[in-house]
């Protein structure tokens, strides 16, 4: 029995669906590269590019030639013996088109794709309710504010589905009810996870 590759998942979703609750679950279950935009720019080298602060505050993303330059970095870069998780990216056409190129010059295996979905109704609500640590207090996030909210719908219904049907026509592709309680939703995904690494395993097997 030959040793079985690592295999790569990808979260996306609609805001405030739960992908980040639901990341953390994946990466400890698989022992994946927490691929998370939100803190691969916040390193030395991605700060000195852009304002990190100024763009989510607008409910902005990070512009595209950072993202891309990270992708690359990261999909190349990580052992052949981790797996990585997409944590809420790649959320541009040219980038999910960049991150298929980079997992095949990598030779890393296809991934699952998985979208978390959660009606405007309930997009709304949880993004009033959410609340984030900031110097030990809790506080509303930049992001969830009606403006920043209004922009990430926006970007989502333009671009987002086309990154959706770009990964469909490749790879594995799940559309999952983010509704209900965080268990609920995970073993939705569990179920999705599970499915295909047999999949995966069978192929990649002796």
């Amino acid at each position: 029995m030959k040793k079985q590759p690592p295999f790569n998942i990808i979260l996306l979703g609609d805001p405030a669906s739960g992908k980040a609750t639901q990341a953390k679950r994946l990466v400890k279950k698989y022992h994946l590269y927490d691929l998370d935009m939100g803190k691969e720019v916040k390193k030395p080298a991605a700060l000195a590019q852009y304002d990190y602060a100024g763009t989510v505050a607008l409910g902005k993303l990070t512009p595209t030639v950072v993202v891309r330059d990270i992708l690359k970095k990261v999909i190349l870069g990580t052992a052949d013996r981790q797996g990585i998780l997409f944590n809420g990216t790649p959320k541009m056409i040219n980038e999910a088109q960049l991150v298929a190129r980079c997992l095949k010059q990598a030779e890393r295996t296809d991934p699952l794709v998985i979208y978390l979905s959660i009606p405007t109704s309930e997009v709304m609500r949880r993004a009033a309710k959410r609340r984030i640590y900031f110097h030990g207090k809790l506080v509303k996030r930049d992001d969830d504010s009606e403006k920043a909210l209004r922009n990430r719908k926006r970007y989502y219904e333009k671009q987002v589905s086309q990154v959706v049907k770009f990964f469909k026509s490749r790879y594995g592709f799940k559309r999952i009810s983010g509704v209900g309680s965080e268990a609920e939703v995970a073993a939705r995904i569990a179920a999705a996870a599970t499915a295909y690494e047999k999949q995966h395993n069978k192929i990649h097997g002796a």
